[in-house]
């Protein structure tokens, strides 16, 4: 099957957020008297925030009463550091406009949560580059879970099979292996 469709990630990819997710990460979870290294972190980066606070709330025995307030805190304080010194990838303009003349669709398909994808297109100027914005922050299941990869293909009209997917977590590359 020919490749139609490009459909990218967006944290880590797109936009240098990874490290602002994790200075978030730390300052929301110092209120519980949790530290997570770097080396730590980055098992669950490419996670939805539920999923990331219910994997450190079980880790560190902390009450997931504290799931939905402390999940909206580190995502608003993202927005607010994206918003305030978000920088693009190096090379990503590039890479999006070769993408735009090869005439393939191009969809992007994050774990984050729509308010967080619209800042960050806001803050790059990039919405004129995707025909497709899916986030995983409603569906069951988030990244390493197919779903979102599979949800853009179809709002691209494409088949799975002739997209390309780029991605930066090994949770996202499972994911996009496993949605084909």
């Amino acid at each position: 099957m020919n490749i139609t469709t490009a459909i990218f990630d967006m944290d880590g990819l797109l936009i240098d957020s990874e490290p602002l997710w994790y200075e978030a990460a730390q300052e929301c979870l110092g209120k519980f008297g949790m530290i997570i290294g770097e080396e730590q972190y980055v098992e669950t980066t490419g996670l939805r925030t539920k999923e990331f606070l219910q994997h450190w709330f079980g880790v560190f025995n902390i009450d997931h009463a504290h799931i939905p307030s402390t999940e909206k805190e580190i995502t608003d304080l993202v927005i607010t550091k994206v918003m305030d010194g978000g920088t693009m990838m190096e090379g990503v303009l590039e890479a999006m406009e070769l993408v735009k003349q090869s005439s393939l669709k191009v969809g992007l398909a994050s774990s984050s949560p729509l308010a967080l994808i619209k800042a960050v297109l806001e803050k790059t100027k990039m919405e004129q580059y995707f025909s497709a914005i899916c986030s995983a922050e409603f569906l069951p299941y988030g990244k390493p879970n197919p779903q979102v990869f599979i949800n853009c293909a179809i709002e691209l009209g494409s088949q799975p099979a002739a997209c390309i997917c780029f991605e930066d977590s090994f949770n996202g590359m499972i994911a996009a292996k496993a949605a084909r």
